[in-house]
């Protein structure tokens, strides 16, 4: 997932927040991009990060992968204002 923050928020917060959701098969979360450049206003900053999910049960389905997807996003919007990068 890629998204649009204010350069003030740090990824180390992001994450915190994402493991913060308290989703059990969020299993690990990696930064592996931050760009600032054309196409990310002024101000602001891209952070990229890549979520294993598992659940050891069962195959997620698509369903289940979107509804945890959506969540985090959900929580991140509320308490960062961040988007989805287009």
């Amino acid at each position: 997932m890629a998204l649009l923050v204010e350069e003030s928020i740090s990824a180390g917060t992001i994450v915190e927040t994402i493991r913060a959701c308290d989703e059990a098969k969020i299993r690990d979360i990696q930064l592996f991009d931050i760009y600032r450049g054309a196409g990310v206003a002024e101000g602001y900053k891209s952070v990229a990060l890549s979520l294993t999910l598992q659940e050891y049960t069962q195959t997620l389905t698509d369903f289940e992968i979107d509804a945890i997807f959506s969540k985090v996003l959900e929580v991140l919007a509320s308490k960062h204002n961040a988007k989805l990068r287009d």
